[in-house]
């Protein structure tokens, strides 16, 4: 990898550090006839970040990472998904997994989110696909820690507004 390829790598990871700490809900319906409702909520870390890619953020650190090319359209892309996070949709696939499709690119990641019936809620995987699929959901919010209350998803989303973070 050249320098130049490196220092963008470090550029976007530190971007994305800038989400450390918040939390973001998804409500949506279900796709049954009693058309239930559903509400996830999930933070978003470096951990989980790192936990996406292939190298550990100690790796990171010591300059000692190859990134893949599921690495590279993570760091290149994670950013502008949480940015269009307004423009999602999700697809109901039971009662502890759903799937969150975000345009990004010319395509879409796909963030498949599960174990939501306990106390820790993966992302499982972000990946590229071509197209969406499910619904729109019912509301985003993001956590105000300020007010305490899930707020909507600003459509225009500024990463360091510090009453969305956790800081602690």
């Amino acid at each position: 990898m050249s320098k130049a390829d490196i220092k963008s790598i470090e550029q976007k990871l530190e971007q994305l550090s800038a989400f450390d700490g918040i939390v973001l809900a998804v409500w949506g319906m279900k796709p049954n006839y009693n058309k239930e409702k559903f509400v996830v909520n999930f933070d978003m870390s470096i951990d989980l970040i790192f936990d996406l890619l292939s190298f550990t953020e100690y790796d990171f650190e010591k300059g000692i990472y190859d990134p893949d090319v599921s690495d590279i359209f993570i760091i290149n892309t994670f950013y502008d998904c949480l940015m269009n996070f307004s423009e999602m949709t999700v697809e109901y696939l039971g009662e502890n997994e759903i799937d969150i499709y975000v345009p990004v690119e010319d395509a879409f990641a796909k963030l498949e989110i599960r174990d939501i019936e306990y106390s820790n809620i993966v992302v499982d995987s972000y990946k590229k696909v071509a197209s969406s699929r499910g619904e729109k959901p019912v509301k985003i919010g993001i956590y105000n820690f300020d007010t305490m209350k899930y707020e909507k998803f600003p459509q225009e989303f500024v990463a360091d507004d510090p009453k969305f973070y956790f800081m602690g």
